[in-house]
């Protein structure tokens, strides 16, 4: 039977194989880790990049860093308002943010632990490691999406597979944890299992694979057919690297995949939307909403007042289309040139949100956010031969994308078990590491 949490040493050896041990849970709650973005500017040009059209236009309004002030002000009502006790920390690349080490400072200093989402590349520099490490950084999510040339050519810069490893290697020689992100686009499926090994080599504490979807400026014809591998071409690979780094006790999760594509032994591994709120390194719905309004994450103009996902928060504030885009800054201003009428035009919003939250449960306001980012935000698409299948409630099915470039009859429905409704019915077995700030909470 499985237990609620395993004891890293119980088996004799360091199950983060050269990082810091950590305890793990089976345990799965709603994460409390939120994100910031500080602005699109990078010094890497990845095709698959969500952002890549703001990071190449430097006039776009969210193209530029936010001064530490505003990024503050945000990590603030993660904090306060929304309860997060964590942070993703992303840009563009948030290393080369002139304050970064301020805003790191900072987190520490209000109980929000800070991961930096980083390419690797400013890391590589004599140094800089050690000034973040007495910052206060907690960890980095490297981004790690090939071996050689072949991460090069995805990132768009020569010798950054150079650098990157670089920077892995001092993380591991200072002792400061770090995970990995590999984004499955074509030239990187055969590599998977080599990129699984690095993680082996070095110490990763996990490694997250993902699917090369669209999201924002990537559905401005950035995929192709040349650069989006077909499902059924990365479920080997993939299942061999996920069975090394199993065996290596090393926490490994994919993104945004068909659970039909996974092996069954590998279906604990897989998170859609309905699973993604209880891995505790991914954000939180609530919070996630409000942070990535466009006015969170441009340089200039004032924040939205914060929102609560229940009492019509996500749907009238988030998905509906007059409350889109530029009207998001109308609200900003309105609550920034009389805060006492704005805050008092928010009070009903969030004491309707609790009320809705008290009694419907967290966790349905959660799944409702899911399913309807699968369905309206991404357009997921099933094929007819999901109806028979047992996990057709749980799975978001074929990215809309994705099922205009190939369709969706690569669907292959489960019928060797029950039908079932609960998206925690093969994630609650696998182990998951639990930082040590986060044991009070999360164990």
């Amino acid at each position: 039977m499985p237990t609620d949490c395993a004891d890293p040493q119980q088996d004799g050896r360091d199950r983060s194989a050269g990082a810091r041990a950590l305890p793990r849970t089976r345990r799965r709650i709603l994460t409390r880790r939120g994100v910031i973005w500080l602005g699109q500017t990078c010094n890497l040009r990845c095709y698959f990049c969500y952002f890549v059209d703001r990071i190449k236009d430097a006039h776009h309004p969210e193209h530029p860093f936010m001064s530490l002030e505003k990024a503050k002000e945000i990590c603030k009502t993660l904090r306060e308002f929304y309860g997060c006790t964590s942070v993703d920390i992303q840009g563009g690349e948030p290393t080369i943010h002139p304050h970064i080490l301020d805003l790191i400072a900072y987190c520490r200093e209000i109980g929000l632990y800070p991961t930096l989402i980083t390419n690797g590349i400013y890391l590589a520099k004599p140094g800089v490691l050690a000034k973040f490490q007495e910052a206060g950084i907690r960890d980095f999510l490297v981004s790690l999406h090939g071996i050689g040339e072949v991460h090069d050519q995805v990132v768009g810069r020569k010798k950054s597979y150079e650098k990157i490893i670089t920077s892995i290697e001092g993380m591991r020689d200072l002792g400061i944890p770090f995970r990995f992100n590999c984004t499955m686009s074509e030239p990187v499926v055969p590599l998977l299992p080599q990129i699984a090994g690095k993680a082996i080599e070095y110490g990763a504490l996990a490694v997250n694979f993902i699917a090369f979807n669209p999201f924002a400026d990537q559905q401005q014809g950035v995929r192709t057919g040349d650069n989006v591998p077909r499902y059924a071409d990365l479920k080997g690979p993939l299942a061999g690297a996920i069975d090394l780094l199993e065996e290596a006790d090393i926490e490994c999760n994919v993104r945004y995949l068909p659970m039909c594509m996974a092996e069954p032994r590998h279906r604990k591994n897989f998170y859609n939307y309905q699973q993604l709120s209880y891995d505790t390194h991914e954000w939180d719905f609530q919070s996630w909403l409000w942070t990535m309004m466009q006015p969170q994450m441009m340089r200039d103009g004032c924040l939205v007042p914060a929102f609560r996902i229940g009492g019509g928060g996500a749907d009238n504030l988030y998905r509906n289309p007059f409350h889109r885009a530029h009207d998001y800054h109308s609200i900003a201003k309105e609550f920034a040139g009389h805060p006492v009428r704005g805050k008092l035009k928010f009070a009903w919003q969030h004491v309707a949100g609790r009320l809705e939250e008290a009694v419907r449960g967290k966790d349905t306001l959660y799944r409702k956010e899911a399913r309807d980012r699968a369905a309206l935000d991404c357009g997921y698409k099933y094929h007819d031969a999901c109806s028979q299948c047992a996990l057709r409630e749980i799975c978001d099915g074929f990215h809309g994308d994705y099922a205009d470039f190939f369709g969706t009859d690569e669907a292959r429905p489960i019928t060797d078990m029950t039908p079932t409704d609960d998206p925690l019915l093969f994630i609650r077995e696998q182990e998951k590491i639990v930082e040590e700030e986060d044991v009070e909470w999360a164990l």
